[in-house]
């Protein structure tokens, strides 16, 4: 069965192998177009309606995931491509969906697509799509990009989280060390604040819900649930004091 496919990742040589090894091994799929990141890759999408998806998992500031509930309703049968073995991979195969572990085997490409054809011929769509994304929703999880993988954590475990120059150390419930983030304090804040973090410090971003006490001072400082003492900025103060009133 003749059918067409877009590539959306963020690594070149993962692209260009992928592309070549459909066109050796399945000439019969189409590569109608590919993307470098998930902007682009929604609008191609949009563009294009392919019947098949190949798509990565961590591609920068955003993942796969962000595309997919851009593209919804409608959505092509999709393949996702990770190069790491984690909880994202555990939760895609909870839900019965194709990935390709990176570097791509032929011989697993070949299952997959023999798969994606059985269901296109079918004229079926893959309701495990949206299982998983349902899932992750209703769970208030993120994705944090670790040295090792996508990390995924339920928000509400999130206790603070602390800068370290251009990384972004995650302190999590249960856990002694903190996740190491190679992404800007700035990015958590914007995505986290409405979550219910408030920011008490340049270097520092909380969960009010883990505050523990406030200590009175020219600035103060708020104790966690775990024991730490983290400083509240003069300036951040204000905005402490309204996110606690609000608890």
């Amino acid at each position: 069965m003749a059918a067409t496919a877009v590539l959306v990742d963020d690594e070149a040589q993962c692209r260009d192998t992928l592309s070549a090894l459909l066109k050796e091994r399945h000439p019969d799929i189409q590569v109608i177009g590919m993307a470098t990141d998930v902007p682009s890759g929604i609008a191609l999408v949009r563009k294009e309606q392919p019947d098949l998806l190949f798509l990565d998992v961590e591609m920068g500031r955003m993942t796969g995931f962000d595309l997919l509930k851009a593209i919804a309703p409608v959505r092509p049968h999709v393949i996702f491509t990770t190069a790491h073995e984690g909880y994202a991979v555990r939760a895609i195969r909870f839900n019965a969906l194709d990935f390709l572990l990176k570097p791509v085997v032929p011989e697993e490409l070949d299952d997959a697509i023999h798969k994606a054809v059985a269901a296109l011929a079918k004229g079926n769509g893959h309701p495990g799509v949206s299982g998983l994304l349902h899932q992750l929703e209703n769970d208030r999880q993120i994705a944090l990009p670790t040295g090792e993988g996508l990390y995924m954590v339920q928000i509400d475990d999130i206790l603070y989280c602390t800068s370290d120059n251009n990384y972004t150390e995650v302190y999590l419930r249960d856990e002694k060390k903190p996740q190491v983030v190679s992404r800007p304090l700035s990015e958590f804040d914007a995505f986290l604040v409405p979550q219910g973090f408030v920011r008490v410090h340049q270097s520092h971003l909380v969960h009010r819900k883990h505050i523990k006490r406030y200590i009175k001072g020219e600035g103060g400082e708020v104790v966690m649930c775990d024991g730490s003492n983290l400083p509240v900025s003069r300036r951040q103060k204000a905005e402490l004091m309204e996110a606690l009133g609000r608890l």
